[in-house]
């Protein structure tokens, strides 16, 4: 009976052993978390937005930036008008904007009120973020926000 005990024991822990590894920080061969740089106090101008694969430039003469500051707030100018809101970001890379205000004033510039919206859209629809040599990526809803730091 003893040596049963001792085969059950045995197998048991090998059992558990790979999901124990994954559990230790920089053992070979298995996958590491990336950890993202925290968001808080920068700033953002937008260079390019669309569906993942599909980028286009922000439009000639428009600028959208993104401020992240201490306090969980977002704000900054979309194209045309002002806007703002809660995030909220974890350094596993997750991201999300909450209470989103914007004011309400029409631009004239061809396709600049179309670009604001697929923009605060994009802002909506936000579920992670990645730092690319430089650069801010926001994706989640099918969409890619790609940032120049301000």
């Amino acid at each position: 009976m003893r040596r049963r005990t001792m085969r059950v024991a045995l197998l048991t822990i090998l059992a558990a052993l790979p999901s124990v590894a994954g559990c230790i920080p920089g053992m070979p061969g298995v996958p590491q978390p990336t950890i993202q740089p925290p968001l808080v106090d920068t700033s953002w101008t937008l260079e390019s937005l669309g569906p993942e694969g599909n980028q286009r430039s922000v439009l000639a003469g428009s600028e959208v930036t993104l401020s992240f500051t201490g306090d969980s707030e977002a704000s900054g100018n979309a194209g045309c008008n002002s806007y703002g809101g809660t995030y909220e970001s974890g350094l596993n890379g997750t991201l999300s904007f909450t209470e989103l205000f914007h004011t309400e004033m029409y631009c004239m510039t061809p396709g600049l009120m179309d670009q604001e919206q697929a923009y605060l859209d994009a802002l909506v629809a936000a579920e992670r973020y990645v730092y690319v040599d430089g650069a801010l990526h926001i994706s989640g809803g099918g969409m890619l926000l790609v940032f120049s730091q301000a």
